[in-house]
């Protein structure tokens, strides 16, 4: 056997024991993550869009222990953290809590997202199966899985809290959860994350009033990440905001967008190779270890938040 061929059969032999790269979240979800029928209008493997894929990183970087994202309704926050919740179940086990407003919450989410997602993926499909269940102690809202466990609870009740420690925390809408006696539920599910030196905290709310809104609390004294997209014409990177989005009298199904900086019209077809193309800039670079993410529905690529539709429904409520 020749030098070379020794080689060649080492290099073969270290090859087969090296472990494949570490994906980055968002890569493992588009991998991974399947929607079914009924889930999803568009079924099949996940498609991040484009300012998906930061939050989704920022969630899976274990330098970061807080991602907070102010968000309106259509930026796909639910299928982003039912992905995040899988890859914590398949790839690094712990104790995962969920935390919902309400009970029904619980049960739908469950019901219509996590265990059809679950089942659709490859990945996912015998991570939660009945057949690991120990001495019966799986129930809908709450799972055993080998290294880790998954318990979905509603904010209502703290006793529910009382009883449960975890190191992955996910709380939804936050600002739609009532206090409690005990204090605010999202403060109080922190505190049972405590114990675990590597906790990850997610937040994700629609704002309600900002005197008490826990999300914009946290985003505060996050990083501030905005998503600014470039102008077709100048090429100057903003974010769109309400400000820049007018129509024709009367016809906000027309709407468009005019560019801060250069003042291009700038129409809704143009608005996809706009966000693919966009970025999010970080505004408090001192702040380490808390990633927050603010995104308004203008960035949207859904058919129902169109600039046309959103303007529409922006005239509908100024008239209320």
């Amino acid at each position: 056997m020749t030098s070379e061929t020794l080689a060649s059969i080492r290099r073969n032999a270290l090859a087969n024991i090296v472990p494949p790269p570490k994906l980055r979240l968002s890569e493992w979800i588009e991998r991974s993550v399947f929607l079914p029928e009924g889930v999803s209008s568009l079924p099949g493997a996940v498609r991040l869009w484009p300012f998906q894929r930061e939050i989704a990183d920022a969630i899976g970087d274990p330098l970061i222990e807080r991602v907070t994202l102010v968000k309106p309704v259509r930026v796909g926050f639910t299928t982003l953290l039912t992905g995040a919740m899988g890859n914590f179940c398949a790839n690094d086990p712990a104790p995962i809590l969920s935390l919902l407003p309400t009970e029904a919450d619980c049960r739908d989410y469950m019901v219509s997202d996590v265990e059809p997602v679950f089942a659709a993926s490859p990945s996912l499909a015998d991570v939660l199966s009945d057949e690991s269940d120990a001495g019966g102690r799986n129930t809908l809202l709450s799972k055993r899985f080998p290294g880790g466990s998954l318990k979905v609870v509603a904010a209502k009740a703290p006793r529910n809290l009382r009883r449960h420690n975890a190191r992955v925390l996910f709380i939804d809408e936050a600002d739609a959860m009532e206090p409690t006696r005990e204090g605010p539920a999202p403060a109080l599910a922190e505190r049972r994350t405590m114990s675990f030196p590597d906790r990850k905290i997610v937040m994700g709310s629609t704002p309600v009033f900002e005197e008490t809104s826990h999300v914009l609390r946290a985003y505060a004294q996050s990083d501030a990440r905005i998503y600014e997209v470039p102008c077709p014409e100048c090429g100057e990177h903003h974010e769109i905001r309400w400000a820049d989005i007018q129509w024709p009298e009367g016809e906000p199904a027309k709407a468009y967008y005019v560019c801060p900086a250069c003042g291009s019209v700038v129409e809704e077809r143009r608005k996809p190779a706009m966000v693919a193309a966009g970025r999010w800039r970080v505004t408090r670079p001192e702040v380490q270890g808390h990633a927050g993410f603010r995104l308004n529905a203008l960035v949207s690529l859904l058919p129902n938040a169109s600039w046309g539709k959103l303007a529409a429904e922006f005239g509908l409520n100024v008239t209320k």
